[in-house]
């Protein structure tokens, strides 16, 4: 029986005749050609496929996998199309010849997909267009994102295509569905080198499959990269492209970055005067009133006689400033290979935005060689990027395909390349439809590689030593593989590629600088190359680990930077393998390539704060080169470029512009529990500060910052600080987990501050006095005097309590005190108040809190209490350090209970022993806490530590 498809005839949408005269569209325009909701039985279909849906064969596709009309899960209805894998590939193709296309038409493909878990395989659609003669048009081929679920409650998903019929030859579309095994969407480089794994079971089910003619929407700024300054009108431009606009209608809403609507018009007269450009095209500008500094997107809601047709948005930012770009910082850069040879063209317009130094482009990859696309445009790029003071670095990602290509067809790759498209560049062997492979961004580019070992040098030197002496007064900087990759840290065949290609630029240049990738938990053990692009997971490593990484790949100064200290003892234990002591030597350079948290599991804020404070960390750590995701998108429609920027544009620009050219002087002890660094940029004062525990609260501090300091959050909105009333110098100062910037402050002062310290932080816990050192230097240019007053914590005692000073610049306070402490004190870090009324350009009143730790250098203690019903059990794990056997007694008190007590005799050198209590019976109390610790038999040690019970 043959299937009545549902036509609905509509008059298409006026481009922007927003409550124009609403007039009938030709009989020929039809706005939803062809629907499928599967529910064939009621149309008298009996069989268990779709009709006219044919099943797709070939190598990869087993004959015993097949797909069917069922019940049980629909989004609509009664039935779906049901996918059931054993083992391979599953596809369905729609019958070419049964969906007429218009010239000049757009059309908009949408199903709804649910699968099973999947690992490996991914829900596809495919379309493209053939002539009418059932041809292939190549060109016309269009793919929507691969899906599988993650979560076993997730629902419903649409996977879209958009496909213009621009080539005059098209006569009809063709559609598959097909539930694919990597294989199938994954570029294999490596022939039978190629192991994709499969999912040998799993289910997708397809249904409400819609096709619609629609307008074709375009929204573009005329500002790079969509970015407005402060005063500048918000100007948005649409084109509306159809073979029919009498009776569109349409709607523009701007969300914020939270996702909330500031601004929302639709049936304005305004929006009917849009000129007419051409034959079924006019352009319509749209004003936006005036906005706060953030990251919004514009969406136009397009429809035809209430039937939406479908949106279109686009993201722009609006500056908190008008600020002219500062001087671009070399230690700054973006990485930009993943942006497309068409999209570099606003580079030279954005970077500066930015403030960055440089960029990495891709000039080798699955988008080809760059000197073969469009050799004229890449000079342009290069010219425009040097007169702006930018550096590029040129990055070989993999192979050119073409090259690849070559290599294959030479012998040196077996056949069963996993049938790619982009990379062999040949159409579906099985006819009209290429259902089986995916584009390049989703291919692997690296694993091109290996081809290269095994093949003729001829084939790739040539055309290697081409792009370097073409390029070499422009080039100095190159990168093999793209950042992030690890390929190179666990595959030794292409850390040999790096060491055939590192010979070539020994040929060509005199000290190469050629980078190669590298996560920062793997050890080069041995190897090393010229220069390493470390990547630094924001999963695997904290914001305050980053620095210890980077001292321990030797890039930093052994100090790390002024006032950080000396390098760390013990690396943290993060990720598949802490560092340790690299076993290599130093390489000549180190970039540090920093990601950013996923969205979609830290959320929002949590992503804006990792990134603030791990940039920041970097920075201070000496970091010669910090790399950051390119902030941009580009994509193309039809005819025009349209380039999207991301929130975290505004984000890094307020970072990056407030700290090009300057230098870190160290960190600010301001109160316990605050992160505060000092950098110092041509006498002008900038202090990162953040809380280190708040959650989601606001924590207010009174501060000494100098006399007009002002605040820049991240969004870069400037606003002066509150002065603190009747305490002059004083001002209140609001402080959360995400990072601000105070500008303009007393850098001579926080640089004071910076120095003060004692000369051994570590206490040890032992019931006698300890002798320390007070110092901090004079960081004025001028001479100073005052006193400081010593508040101890509670229940210690510090002698002298108070002293007065008097030092000229440059000078060094250095003075011994003597500090006792409780017996039954805790372990851990403890805060003494530094008090100082200085006199210095005016008179200085603040407190600075010095951080001591007490504890034990050689035993170290971890408790755990828990509950069991109505006992209590309390485990000591207690360690010895040292390198000669202890001899302690360990205890655990609860209140209300008898104290208890364990002997530990002899404990080795680096062992550990573990001491378990029993209290039963307890009368458990909201806070309450364990008291447990160790003593020395023979001496004044005592280590004392409070857990709660869990």
């Amino acid at each position: 029986m043959r299937v009545k498809p549902i036509i609905t005839i509509l008059g298409l949408v006026a481009a922007c005749g927003f409550g124009a005269r609403v007039e009938a569209a030709p009989d020929e325009v039809k706005r939803v050609v062809r629907t499928f909701d599967f529910e064939e039985r009621r149309l008298g279909n009996p069989e268990d496929l779709p009709m006219h849906w044919v099943k797709v064969a070939g190598p990869g596709y087993p004959h015993y996998v097949n797909g069917r009309l069922a019940t049980g899960v629909s989004r609509s209805g009664k039935y779906a199309f049901r996918f059931d894998l054993d083992g391979g590939s599953l596809a369905y193709r729609y019958e070419a010849n049964r969906i007429k296309v218009m010239a000049g038409a757009h059309y908009r493909i949408e199903t709804a997909v649910r699968t099973t878990l999947l690992t490996q395989a991914r829900a596809v659609m495919t379309a493209w267009l053939v002539d009418q003669d059932g041809h292939l048009l190549p060109k016309t081929v269009r793919y929507s994102a691969p899906y599988a679920a993650r979560n076993a409650d997730d629902g419903w998903q649409l996977l879209k295509i958009e496909l213009s019929v621009d080539e005059p030859q098209a006569a009809f579309l063709v559609l598959e569905l097909g539930l694919l095994q990597p294989g199938e969407f994954v570029g294999g480089v490596l022939g039978q080198r190629t192991l994709n794994v499969q999912d040998i079971r799993g289910t997708a089910w397809f249904d409400d499959l819609t096709i619609s003619q629609v307008p074709r929407v375009i929204m573009s700024t005329d500002r790079p990269a969509n970015v407005f300054k402060r005063g500048e009108p918000v100007r948005l431009v649409v084109r509306v492209d159809d073979r029919f606009t009498d009776d569109l209608a349409a709607q523009i809403v701007v969300t914020d970055a939270d996702g909330k609507t500031v601004y929302q018009r639709s049936g304005t007269t305004e929006l009917s005067r849009a000129e007419q450009v051409g034959p079924g095209r006019k352009r319509l500008p749209i004003d936006l009133p005036e906005l706060p500094a953030g990251y919004y997107r514009a969406s136009l809601v397009m429809s035809s006689q209430g039937q939406t047709l479908g949106a279109q948005s686009l993201g722009f930012i609006q500056l908190a400033d008008a600020n002219p770009p500062t001087t671009p910082d070399g230690r700054f850069g973006f990485s930009a290979t993943s942006l497309p040879l068409a999209g570099w063209d606003d580079l030279a317009a954005v970077l500066p935005l930015l403030s960055a130094g440089r960029v990495k482009l891709a000039l080798w990859g699955p988008e080809g060689d760059v000197l073969e696309v469009d050799p004229a445009k890449f000079d342009a790029v290069l010219e425009k990027l040097q007169e702006r003071g930018i550096t590029p670095t040129a990055c070989l990602i993999g192979l050119p395909p073409d090259l690849a290509r070559k290599m294959k067809s030479s012998g040196l790759s077996e056949k069963g390349a996993g049938g790619s498209a982009w990379w062999g560049g040949e159409a579906d062997k099985r006819g009209a439809g290429i259902a089986n492979t995916l584009p390049p961004s989703y291919a692997n580019s690296s694993s091109s590689w290996p081809l290269l070992l095994k093949s003729d040098v001829k084939l790739w030197q040539p055309r290697l030593s081409f792009l370097v002496s073409r390029h070499a007064n422009h080039l100095d900087r190159w990168q093999l593989g793209a950042d992030g990759d690890d390929g190179f840290a666990s595959d030794p065949e292409l850390r040999k590629v790096y060491d055939v290609i590192y010979a070539q630029f020994q040929r060509l240049v005199q000290k190469p600088d050629l980078a190669m990738p590298w996560p920062v938990w793997y050890e080069l053990n041995g190897h090393t190359p010229a220069t390493v692009a470390l990547s630094v997971p924001p999963t695997v490593v904290l914001p305050s680990q980053v620095p210890l990484y980077i001292n321990d790949a030797g890039m930093a100064s052994p100090a790390g930077s002024a006032g950080s200290g000396a390098p760390p003892a013990t690396m943290p234990a993060t990720g598949p393998t802490a560092p340790t002591s690299p076993s290599w030597t130093r390489p000549t350079n180190i970039s540090v390539y920093l990601s950013w948290l996923d969205t979609e599991r830290y959320g929002r804020a949590e992503r804006i704060r990792d990134m603030a404070q791990r940039v920041i960390h970097t920075f201070a750590a000496n970091a010669d080169r910090i790399d950051l995701p390119l902030p941009l998108t580009v994509r193309k429609e039809q005819d025009v470029l349209v380039h999207e920027p991301s929130e975290e544009l505004l984000l890094l620009r307020t970072i990056i512009s407030t700290l090009s050219g300057a230098t870190f002087r160290g960190k600010v002890p301001i109160a316990e529990g605050i992160e505060a660094f000092l950098f110092d940029r041509g006498g002008q004062g900038i202090l990162a500060v953040w809380d280190l525990g708040a959650q989601g609260g606001v924590r207010e501090l009174s501060v000494n910052l100098g006399r007009q300091p002002t605040m820049i959050d991240l969004w870069g909105n400037v606003s002066p600080v509150q002065k603190v009333p009747g305490k002059e110098g004083l001002v209140a100062l609001r402080v959360s987990r995400t990072p601000i910037f105070l500008a303009d402050i007393d850098g001579q002062l926080m640089q004071t501050r910076a120095s003060v310290a004692l000369d051994r932080p570590l206490i040890e816990s032992s019931f006698q006095p300890h002798t320390r050192k007070l110092r901090f230097t004079n960081n004025y240019r001028n001479a100073i005097g005052g006193t400081v007053r010593l508040k101890p914590p509670p229940g210690w005692g510090i002698n002298p309590p108070t002293f007065t000073f008097s030092l000229n610049p440059g000078e060094t306070f250095d003075r011994e005190i003597t500090l006792e402490l409780p017996y039954n004190s805790v372990a851990g870090p403890k805060a003494i108040g530094a008090h100082f009324v200085l006199q210095a350009d005016g008179i200085a009143d603040f407190t600075v809190p010095i951080t001591v730790n007490l504890g034990l250098s050689d035993v170290g203690m971890q408790t755990i209490a828990v509950r069991d019903g109505n006992d209590l059990i309390v485990q000591q794990m207690i360690t010895n350090y040292g390198d000669k056997p202890i001899d302690y007694t360990a205890f655990a008190v609860y209140p209300g209970q008898s104290r208890q007590e364990r002997l530990i005799s002899g404990l080795g050198a680096g062992k550990t022993t573990i001491r378990r209590y029993k209290f039963p019976s307890v009368d458990f109390k909201v806070g309450g806490k364990v008291r447990a610790g160790v003593k020395e038999m023979v001496g004044t040690r005592i280590l004392n530590d409070e857990v709660a019970v869990q």
